[in-house]
């Protein structure tokens, strides 16, 4: 066999201590982040990684650290767009650059399945997308795991992210003038998790404006259905849909088109995640952008934390994330 051919052998810790000049048991320390380790040493130590694009074991890390070095993300049983997923991504791209294996979880209805599920891992750390309670954080970090963010969610409905969505679509609505708010509730067999509080959110900006509460119409993502849901929620006046996210809300634009309805005069609509989709349709939809800056900054935070690095103290405000109009056609 040539050497072209033949597989680079991997770096072991034996050939990090070797080129670093220190111990293994030092190059344990630096790479699992404990101990007392001078700087020089540690930097020496992790150059030396670099350069020999070592890796430590995850065997050898969970021998050490008496836990997998497995990442749960909670995520709940729903139907989710491209923003979701997004997150997903991000987060999973932070693991790996601390050596962690990404597991997706959906949550169950049983929270007390969920957790047994979660637990059999064994995680060094779970991502908790709102599913999770009180309880249910304290017994995985009783456990050994990191319940991560960290920061505990404010648990307020107005500091509620998919509240104040519904307040920012309350508003969005009736930008251009008068007329009947509807929430446009997401009809399929998963569960909605996000729902509820965006209706809430619309129903407090109404009140706080003097207007009737709105009304809750589930769309199913069939245009006949779809079509029939608008029917029956039509009464002949301006109508503002505030959808549960843009596939929804492309649902309610084909409805009214099969009705005869105008846009924006008869039949305003806005949608929630700003996909290709909703602004490659005509009329161009109105919807909300999530930022997912601040929930990702939270979370690398956190990982590195995981290594025993200082990271600086986060506002409860830094929790929620913001969300930018992005102005279409529909409203």
């Amino acid at each position: 066999m040539t050497t072209e051919t033949q597989h680079a052998k991997r770096p072991t810790s034996f050939d990090v201590a070797r080129k670093a000049g220190v111990s293994r048991a030092t190059v344990s320390h630096v790479m699992n982040g404990r101990g007392r380790i001078p700087e020089e040493t540690r930097q020496r130590v992790l150059d030396a990684a670099s350069e020999l694009q070592y890796r430590p074991s995850p065997a050898g890390r969970a021998l050490v650290r008496g836990r997998s070095d497995v990442l749960v993300i909670v995520i709940p049983h729903t139907t989710f767009g491209r923003n979701l997923q997004d997150l997903v991504d991000d987060i999973t791209a932070q693991a790996d650059m601390h050596g962690l294996s990404v597991v997706v979880r959906f949550a169950g209805p049983n929270r007390e399945e969920t957790l047994a599920a979660v637990q059999h891992f064994r995680p060094v750390a779970v991502v908790d997308f709102g599913i999770l309670d009180a309880a249910h954080r304290d017994s995985l970090e009783a456990s050994g795991a990191v319940v991560i963010p960290k920061l505990r969610p404010d648990d307020t409905l107005e500091n509620n992210a998919n509240f104040i969505i519904g307040e920012l679509m309350g508003q969005e609505l009736l930008r251009n003038g008068p007329r009947r708010l509807v929430f446009g509730a997401l009809l399929d067999e998963r569960s909605d998790p996000f729902g509820p509080a965006r209706y809430e959110g619309i129903k407090h900006w109404a009140r706080a404006h003097g207007l009737p509460a709105p009304g809750r119409v589930e769309i199913p993502l069939h245009r006949a259905d779809a079509t029939a849901a608008l029917e029956a929620e039509y009464a002949g006046e301006p109508i503002g849909v505030a959808c549960y996210n843009d596939a929804v809300a492309l649902a309610v634009l084909a409805a009214g088109r099969d009705l005869g309805l105008s846009v924006p005069d008869q039949l305003s609509v806005m949608g929630v995640d700003a996909t290709a989709e909703g602004q490659l349709s005509s009329p161009r939809l109105t919807t909300l952008k999530p930022d997912n800056g601040p929930v990702m900054a939270r979370i690398a935070a956190d990982l590195t934390s995981l290594d025993g690095r200082t990271v600086p103290p986060v506002e409860a405000a830094e929790h929620v994330r913001a969300f930018t109009v992005i102005p279409g056609e529909t409203t």
